[in-house]
């Protein structure tokens, strides 16, 4: 009993928690507004957390550039060291630059690939955010404002005092 709540502004059925095998198939795929938003919410933690992924990979990538710079000037049979988790290794320049120059591309791609990744997370989100008609509060507040705007530029214009030509 009650398992549908009724028809929300755009027409569309929503589901309060029951049983899915009381629904047909088409409103079970539905989502209630709260469910809905959680949803968004999450999708957009996710590309946060991409965002920050890359960020720090940019750092790291910077530093493969800033070592391979240096150390390329250097004599290759000189002795350099190289962390490796927390272990200090002691190699050759010779030995190390091809190894910096190997993680500075793989950190590249994973670069290019986490892009790629969060270029699809953010149409995900788009098309979440149109199907279901979420709106951030800075959407809201900008759409209030607009509104109000366009009232007070009607009321200003039909509540000015028609000039005429007397005769």
């Amino acid at each position: 009993r009650g398992d549908l709540r009724g028809d929300d502004e755009k027409g569309r059925r929503r589901r309060r928690r029951g049983s899915p095998a009381m629904a047909s198939p088409s409103e079970a795929r539905e989502v209630s507004d709260n469910e809905a938003i959680r949803i968004f919410q999450q999708m957009k933690r996710e590309a946060q957390l991409m965002i920050a992924k890359i960020s720090e990979l940019e750092y790291e990538l910077g530093e493969h550039e800033l070592v391979q710079t240096n150390i390329g000037k250097l004599d290759p049979s000189r002795a350099a060291f190289r962390l490796v988790g927390t272990v200090l290794i002691r190699q050759t320049v010779g030995e190390v630059l091809p190894k910096v120059a190997e993680n500075r591309e793989n950190i590249t791609k994973t670069i290019t690939q986490l892009r790629a990744a969060l270029a699809d997370k953010n149409t995900k989100i788009a098309e979440w955010k149109a199907k279901y008609d979420i709106k951030t509060q800075q959407e809201h507040e900008l759409e209030q404002r607009s509104r109000a705007a366009q009232e007070a530029a009607a009321k200003t214009t039909t509540d000015a005092p028609s000039m005429g030509v007397l005769a």
